[in-house]
């Protein structure tokens, strides 16, 4: 389940929590965007950065042994030592290190990675026989608005499967059949609840806060619009 059904389903958990740890008291548009196409024989979801860790994951499960990645993960340290993926190369820049990812992995490897790093853009692309994904090599940064009438664009991360179940997860709440769909998200940050022992650690303290406040999702179903909101403290 993917983190906004989780927090339109009252729902949280770690993986909630650290899609908040970068946010602090404010109004903050255009995130978790979705772009969704229904063709005759697949789906393409086309999304922001904010789903790739979980993309990422949710495919590797679907491994049976070894495929074929590529991508980047991104880290403000040498990760080579916590990993078991061998890495082609790490390059330096503006503060960043860019693991590169050239190489066959198993499904364990990959879900290590997910599971050790969880704070780290995990941008791995590779296909298996549920499905494709490819995640763009480049560090994810705010959603942009759209240009003049136009949506912001959700194209960082692109999925595509044959399985239509899928829109059950990222789609859970439109009913009726569709052929297209965009969806984005406003989360409104109202409070921020630091416990006393992460008080005087500033790096810890945006870790480990709560975060009080509520997400609107604003949806257009082929061309209808509609929008929702729930509170979450996460």
């Amino acid at each position: 389940m993917n983190f906004i059904k989780k927090l339109f389903n009252n729902k949280s958990d770690e993986k909630v929590h650290n899609q908040f740890t970068k946010f602090g008291p404010g109004t903050f548009e255009n995130k978790a965007l979705l772009d969704i196409n229904i063709m005759v024989k697949a789906v393409k979801i086309k999304t922001s950065p904010e789903f790739t860790n979980e993309l990422v994951e949710f495919l590797a499960n679907t491994i049976k042994d070894k495929v074929k990645v590529k991508g980047i993960i991104f880290a403000t340290k040498d990760l080579t030592g916590e990993s078991s993926i061998e890495f082609e190369q790490i390059k330096n820049a503006m503060g960043v290190k860019k693991h590169i990812v050239d190489t066959e992995l198993t499904k364990e490897q990959i879900l290590e990675a997910c599971s050790k790093f969880p704070y780290n853009s995990i941008n791995l692309s590779f296909e298996t026989e549920y499905g494709k994904l490819k995640i763009k090599e480049k560090a994810p940064k705010s959603g942009k608005p759209g240009k003049g009438d136009k949506e912001p664009k959700a194209n960082y991360c692109v999925l595509t499967t044959t399985d239509k179940s899928i829109l059950e997860d990222y789609a859970f709440d439109i009913d009726q059949p569709f052929k297209k769909a965009f969806i984005k998200h406003t989360m409104v940050i109202d409070e921020i609840i630091v416990p006393d022992e992460y008080k005087n650690d500033f790096a810890k303290a945006r870790l480990n806060a709560i975060r009080k406040g509520k997400i609107i999702r604003y949806l257009t179903v082929d061309e209808i619009k509609s929008e929702k909101e729930t509170n979450f403290k996460v």
